[in-house]
Parts: structure tokens; C-alpha cells; sequence
């Protein structure tokens, strides 16, 4: 009797060892316009050493990109979406599972949700840091070098391109380096007015010789 017991703990472990990954990702009712969404997902069989991702895209425009989810424990993850612009009304999002080499193990069905303005969204602290330093993968060659499509920059910080090659995302910070460079900037200059700064200012005439 224990050997048959012994025999059929042996199998158990041995199927569980040999069971697929695989992952599932929450269906959200909507995404906030404007601000950041927040997804989670459900794990199992992870591979060692392996990782989520979200995957997401301005539904049926250019190619997907994704993000690393953050570990929850008990096989839950969650992530933050980068903050849809006015254009973008509705996304299509998707988690997979990869291995330590960086390949798809496993991926959920892909699910739709819709963009509106009265989304209530609330983010804890945790959640808020992770939105303000998003990282941001790309999944062809074109998308390096331009802005995620159907999302605005604020929180982009970082951007890995389809080889895995990490990189300071150069395309949201030449857009504050170029609004900073502009030769005069507006900013509030206390109640009912505006303080005009001349970044270049024209050096003024010499005074005329007598």
C-alpha cells in the first residue's frame, strides 16, 4: 500500500512538473481618458526565473507594445498602462508569460476595453510610482524613435526595442527638451496674470555715439 501511494505521489509530481504555463488577464470595464489604467492577471506553472507581461495596443493601429507586470505573489500580477491620449478610444490588451530567455511561454486571450472620461481609477502609492517610471517594449523595428502610438509621454521613462536592447526613451524627453528650448515660455505669475520668460532675449541696440 505505501509503494502504491509512493508510485502515485511520483506521478502527481512528475505531472505537475510537466504542466503548462499559463495566464490569464483580468476583462476591465473601462480605461480612464487621460490617465493610467490598471490591469492585473492570474499565473500558473511559471517557468523558473521568468516573468508577465502586459501587452497592449491602440486597438487595430501599428504594432503591440508591452510592459512588465509586477509580481502580487500567489501567482498574481498587476501593471499600469501608459495614459491613453484623446484619440485613443478604445485598447486591446493581452498577458503572456515568458521564460529567462525572454520567450512567450504562454498568453491569454486577447480582450478589448473602451476609453472614456468618467472611469474611476484610483492608484495606491505603489502603483502611482510604477505609472511615474513606466518602461515601455517594443515589438518591431518602426516603433523605435517614436512616441507610443495612442498614449501620451507622461510616466514613459525607459523603452526596450524589439532586439531587448534598453534604452532612455528619446523621443518623450526631446519633446520637454524642445518645449524648454522654445525662445519665450508662459508661466503663472500668481492670480490673474502670467509671467513671460525670454529664453533668447535679442541683445538690445548700442547706444548712438555723440
Amino acid at each position: 500500500m505505501n509503494r502504491t501511494l509512493l508510485a502515485v505521489a511520483a506521478l502527481l509530481a512528475a505531472a505537475a512538473a510537466h504542466a503548462q504555463p499559463t495566464v490569464e488577464v483580468e476583462e476591465l470595464r473601462c480605461l480612464p481618458a487621460g490617465r493610467n489604467g490598471l490591469v492585473r492577471a492570474t499565473a500558473a506553472n511559471e517557468p523558473a526565473g521568468g516573468s508577465a507581461r502586459l501587452q497592449f495596443r491602440w486597438r487595430d493601429h501599428g504594432e503591440i507594445y508591452w510592459l512588465d507586470l509586477e509580481p502580487g505573489g500567489g501567482g498574481r500580477w498587476w501593471g499600469v498602462l501608459p495614459k491613453p491620449e484623446k484619440r485613443n478610444q478604445e485598447v486591446e490588451y493581452s498577458a503572456a508569460l515568458v521564460d529567462a530567455g525572454g520567450a512567450v511561454v504562454a498568453r491569454s486571450a486577447t480582450r478589448y476595453v473602451k476609453v472614456n472620461g468618467n472611469c474611476p481609477v484610483e492608484l495606491s502609492p505603489r502603483e502611482t510610482g510604477v505609472a511615474e517610471n513606466l518602461t515601455v517594449g517594443e515589438s518591431a523595428p518602426q516603433q523605435q524613435g517614436k512616441t507610443v502610438m495612442g498614449f501620451l509621454c507622461d510616466g514613459i521613462v525607459t523603452r526596450v526595442n524589439h532586439a531587448g536592447i534598453r534604452r532612455a526613451d528619446e523621443t518623450c524627453r526631446s519633446c520637454v527638451i524642445a518645449w524648454w528650448a522654445r525662445p519665450s515660455v508662459l508661466f503663472p505669475a500668481g492670480v490673474g496674470g502670467i509671467l513671460i520668460i525670454d529664453e533668447d532675449p535679442e541683445p538690445e541696440p548700442s547706444p548712438s555715439r555723440p
